[in-house]
């Protein structure tokens, strides 16, 4: 099993906070007032940060402005799939295509049980026991599919979807929407007595047919 891309850090949880620093009499800096007036519309990402621990298969924390309950639902079944090795929400909250280029090339496994089973054995040999998601961060947030991760999946996605052969038209072309989302992983393990969290986590939302599905 190829391990996740992640380093444990081991400290108490992490909680999002946005502090708004105005900065007076220094070269360059946008003036104060003009920040003050800004609208809502007009801030950045992260400035109206959300966290709402009951609505969701697992906490999430992010800016509601930018993402959907919807897209964020999938993200928490998803990550909740992997934390209780559930095959049934993970089928459906897992982009298919993704699932099965997992299954049958990266790890040549039997299914979708033992998939989750690597996923989730990824993660808690790096707590060293068992875990659970105490909150999901959403960091950051792009539809940018030109650069980056959003388009190296991309490409991996067309390459292995022949799903419409006879018209050529691939997966990025059928999909509806993309969506790259960085993560912040707070955990608890060892009887939820320890804590620790996992940063720079990227995971890839897409909508196909009217759906949303992750993969990362």
């Amino acid at each position: 099993m190829k391990k996740l891309n992640f380093k444990l850090k081991k400290s108490g949880i992490s909680v999002c906070a946005l502090l708004l620093v105005i900065s007076l009499g220094c070269t360059g800096c946008t003036n104060p007032k003009q920040e003050l007036n800004m609208t809502e519309d007009e801030l950045p990402y992260g400035a109206t940060m959300r966290s709402d621990k009951n609505s969701f298969a697992v906490p999430v924390t992010y800016d509601r402005r930018f993402v959907k309950e919807e897209q964020i639902a999938v993200v928490a079944d998803y990550f909740a799939a992997i934390q209780n090795q559930d095959p049934e929400l993970y089928q459906a909250s897992a982009l298919p295509l993704y699932t099965d280029y997992q299954i049958q090339e990266v790890y040549s496994y039997q299914d979708v049980g033992e998939l989750l089973a690597g996923l989730h054995a990824g993660i808690a040999g790096q707590t060293g026991d068992d875990f659970a998601f105490s909150m999901i961060l959403v960091n950051s947030f792009s539809q940018d599919t030109t650069f980056g991760g959003l388009e190296a999946i991309l490409d991996l996605l067309d390459h292995v979807d022949d799903s419409d052969a006879e018209s050529g038209e691939k997966f990025s072309k059928r999909m509806q929407g993309a969506w790259a989302l960085e993560l912040e992983w707070n955990l608890l393990y060892n009887q939820q007595s320890s804590s620790g969290t996992v940063e720079s986590q990227w995971v890839y939302l897409f909508q196909v047919d009217d759906q949303y599905y992750c993969c990362m």
